[in-house]
């Protein structure tokens, strides 16, 4: 099996891992009286089934061709951990700048950082892309949505 096939195996089953909590935190959401045919977990439990569903076809993608493909070289198992690690740091790290720096900053930063640690140059292209990234996640969620997004403690002023 090579490095790329056991990488996209490991890094589907942690994403449909990461799904999974999230689907689990979305059930903690509280029902509300007022709430519409959705209600407010309805968006966060779709988002979370859809994105344990992609995690579960990119691992089965890749198994289906580990069983089809000849073996060609040794992976390195740890190098493939250690990826999915630094991909879930940098998912911890936007929380934490979600909740100081707000959504807008966050994504930005996010988009950002995923884009480098994946080997993109740090270049204007790459900061364009990150900041009308956010930009759009934010226009789909707060204006098409309704979804309000967090400002930040830094920017809210408490």
């Amino acid at each position: 099996m090579n490095i790329n096939t056991r990488r996209d195996i490991i890094g589907g089953l942690a994403l449909s891992a990461l799904a999974l909590a999230y689907l689990w935190g979305a059930t903690l959401i509280p029902q509300s009286t007022l709430s519409d045919e959705v209600g407010a977990r309805g968006l966060p439990f779709a988002l979370g089934a859809l994105l344990a569903f992609v995690g579960a076809a990119i691992a089965v993608k890749a198994w289906l061709a580990r069983a089809i493909a000849a073996p060609d070289e040794a992976s390195d198992d740890e190098a493939s951990f250690l990826r999915v690690l630094g991909l879930i740091a940098c998912v911890a790290l936007y929380v934490l700048a979600a909740w100081l720096l707000g959504y807008l900053i966050a994504a930005a930063l996010l988009l950002l950082a995923v884009s480098l640690y994946e080997g993109a140059p740090l270049n204007s292209r790459t900061l364009a892309v990150a900041g009308a990234g956010a930009l759009i996640f934010w226009l789909v969620f707060v204006q098409f949505l309704s979804v309000e997004q967090p400002l930040g403690k830094l920017l809210a002023g408490s």
